[in-house]
């Protein structure tokens, strides 16, 4: 189908958060508009008020009914029949040709309900994270909640096509019993061109108050159990007691100023620098890159990227160290492994081994193992161009048009 295509993209999560998600719809977006599609962001009203106030996005962005998440939740009838009306009045004024939902949970289950009503909305949904993965020892994920787990199970496997990023992801469609055949198989996306271009490594180590002399342990993500942040402090504290540099481990994201009595408690007061504010200056008309500059040069500061989380679902993170240059050390987790192919792209230990992970960032450092390891990295991360990414979605979006027209 080589005419442009108008494209519905319903989210329950969305810029100005600044997680793997809403980056990576943001640039899928982008890039469907600048191959003159015209896509819709469907987003929840919070977010829409907020990036109206503060930022300027190139594509249309239109905020979902306030506060149905929640009526969905506690009254599925209702909040089905509010849905059902409201995607119908954006299907009469945009005659969208194909709806692409992020998410599962709630707007994957709610766009399924209406496309099965309707029995005409080509679809295909993302499942994330939260939103279909479970693990009760770290309360993670939406469907330990019976009602969401339902609801979930009943509509997700009457999709048209639901996409998964890993394989840790199709294993999850596979337990809700939906066929390999009803899978298609896109990974999320970096932009490799911004992460590749290495900056000043001088002037990004000042930026952050960084030694040039320090070892920089650097590990990106929201301050959540899933993450095992206190794990990696605790591999750290023992990389100082055996490392002969200083050394510094960062962990850049939200919440993660929590983190600090742990590191004071393991010696690390000096070593350990937790930023909480990083990509500020993606508001207004920066947000066109996305992950921040901020983020980027933190990239190039460090010497080694270190993700000792517990479960992900695709691990955007470890491919943006990739794609900057990094040796990578991670866990043998969901997600993780998907990403660095069980041990084969980076240097993989088990989750809550505290000291095999210390013994792995060490061996990060030494040659040639090092730079066997960011070879291997940079080699990895092409095959998560955001250019392919969109062009695997576009086939996917003309496959699900014509099969609909064939029925």
């Amino acid at each position: 189908m080589s005419r442009p295509l108008r494209i519905a993209l319903p989210t329950s999560t969305f810029l100005p958060a600044l997680g793997g998600v809403e980056v990576g719809l943001h640039n899928i977006a982008l890039r469907l508009q600048s191959r003159g599609h015209h896509p819709v962001v469907m987003v929840p009203a919070p977010h829409h008020a907020k990036l109206q106030r503060d930022w300027s996005l190139p594509y249309d962005v239109v905020p979902f009914p306030p506060k149905i998440w929640g009526i969905l939740r506690r009254y599925p009838l209702f909040g089905f029949a509010i849905l059902d009306w409201w995607f119908e009045r954006m299907r009469r004024k945009y005659s969208f040709d194909i709806w692409h939902c992020t998410m599962g949970w709630p707007t994957g289950v709610a766009l399924v309900h209406y496309a099965r009503m309707r029995r005409d909305v080509p679809h295909l949904v993302r499942c994330a994270g939260e939103d279909i993965q479970r693990q009760p020892e770290i309360n993670y994920g939406a469907r330990l909640d019976p009602v969401v787990d339902a609801l979930v199970r009943q509509w997700l496997p009457q999709a048209d096509c639901l996409v998964a990023m890993t394989d840790t992801v199709a294993d999850e469609y596979h337990r809700l019993g939906i066929p390999e055949a009803q899978i298609a198989r896109i990974t999320n996306g970096v932009d490799l061109q911004r992460l590749g271009h290495r900056a000043n490594r001088i002037a990004a180590r000042q930026r952050f108050g960084l030694a040039e002399d320090e070892t920089v342990f650097l590990s990106v993500g929201r301050n959540h159990p899933k993450k095992n942040f206190s794990m990696l402090l605790e591999a750290a504290a023992l990389v100082k007691q055996r490392c002969r540099t200083p050394i510094r481990v960062v962990i850049a994201g939200r919440g993660v100023s929590e983190l600090q009595g742990r590191a004071d408690a393991l010696g690390l007061t000096r070593e350990a620098l937790l930023l909480e504010q990083i990509g500020d200056e993606a508001a207004g008309s920066a947000a066109l890159a996305l992950p921040s500059e901020t983020l980027v040069a933190l990239y190039h500061s460090a010497d080694v990227f270190v993700l000792p989380s517990i479960t992900e679902t695709f691990g955007i993170v470890l491919v943006e160290a990739m794609a900057a240059g990094l040796p990578v050390v991670t866990t043998d987790a969901p997600g993780c492994r998907d990403i660095i192919r069980g041990g084969e792209d980076g240097l993989m230990v088990p989750t809550n081994d505290p000291d095999a992970m210390a013994e792995a960032m060490l061996n990060a450092l030494v040659e040639p193992t090092r730079t066997r390891l960011s070879a291997l990295s940079v080699a990895r991360s092409q095959a998560f161009s955001w250019d392919d990414v969109v062009d695997n979605y576009l086939k996917l979006y003309n496959i699900i048009i014509y099969a609909r027209l064939s029925k």
